[in-house]
């Protein structure tokens, strides 16, 4: 189900511009503070599956909630 082929070098603005909406969407859903390390681990994992090739934003963030349900969620998300 992948958008595009694998990329690991380029981001293009609108690649740029998809990769914030997101991650500010899922801040907010996730009730995370930008600049904690629960949001540099929301970045990471929404470069990491862009640069695999999952470039629809609906993708990117039932992915990024699968993750989060399972691996990152804590008692406080907004600790730094």
């Amino acid at each position: 189900m992948l958008d595009r082929p694998i990329r690991t070098d380029t981001f293009y603005p609108n690649d740029l511009d998809t990769l914030r909406a997101v991650f500010d969407a899922m801040c907010q859903e996730f009730d995370v503070l930008p600049d904690t390390a629960a949001a540099h681990s929301i970045a990471r994992e929404l470069i990491r599956l862009f640069q695999t090739g999952m470039t629809e934003p609906a993708m990117l963030m039932i992915a990024v909630r699968a993750r989060w349900q399972g691996d990152w969620k804590t008692e406080d998300s907004n600790a730094a």
